[in-house]
């Protein structure tokens, strides 16, 4: 493992929803290479956490760091923060006017990285969604692209919630390649890392996750 900066740090965090406290002081550090599994019963807080880390959820206290990089901080780290981030949400649902290959040409300009690989197209059977609008897409195939945008970078940190919805059973195997080949350095990764929300505890031994439980 290495000695760096770790992939995330989160201090003291604490998240309210409607008043309502979700995430109570909760400390936790993903450190670079690593895989994080979240875990727990469905309305827990997996992806209440997860929104607070991809910087959708505003948490009430605490500090969330992404390779070192405050996500509420000021706008010059929030920027950095997001840069070094790769998020899919539970119901990731881009514009559905979007075609797949729009989708990953607009979230690689925003990261200053190039389009998807020729592993990432392959693992994920980008290339027959290219063409296809988000909104013609099936549950499985819009999970497909969302993914395909995440992984481009590759991104310091990714963030996957529920990852599995939609996959059949050959996806579900590339993409636990993906996220082991991402963090073990593969593809141009250095020191990258994953932290998923799933209740498939398959997965998570697939990818040798430590497991978190909330």
């Amino acid at each position: 493992m290495s000695n760096e900066l770790p992939s995330l740090s989160l201090e003291g965090l604490v998240v309210k929803r409607g008043g309502r406290t979700i995430i109570a002081k909760l400390g936790l550090s993903v450190a670079a290479g690593e895989v994080v599994g979240i875990v727990g019963k469905n309305g827990c807080g997996k992806s209440t956490l997860l929104m607070a880390i991809a910087g959708v959820l505003a948490p009430t206290e605490g500090r969330i760091l992404i390779a070192g990089a405050n996500v509420w901080g000021t706008g010059k780290q929030r920027r950095a923060s997001r840069r070094a981030l790769g998020y899919v949400p539970e119901n990731a649902d881009p514009p559905g006017f979007l075609l797949g290959g729009e989708l990953w040409a607009m979230c690689a300009a925003s990261r200053g990285v190039a389009g998807p690989s020729e592993a990432l197209r392959a693992a994920m059977g980008l290339d027959e969604l290219r063409e296809v609008a988000i909104e013609r897409m099936s549950l499985g195939q819009r999970r497909r692209a969302c993914i395909g945008a995440a992984l481009l970078g590759p991104p310091k940190l990714l963030v996957l919630d529920e990852p599995d919805n939609g996959l059949d059973a050959k996806r579900m195997t590339a993409l636990g390649e993906l996220i082991l080949d991402h963090c073990a350095g593969g593809a141009g990764a250095e020191n990258n890392s994953a932290i998923v929300a799933t209740h498939d505890r398959d997965l998570l031994t697939r990818i040798a996750a430590r497991i978190v439980e909330i």
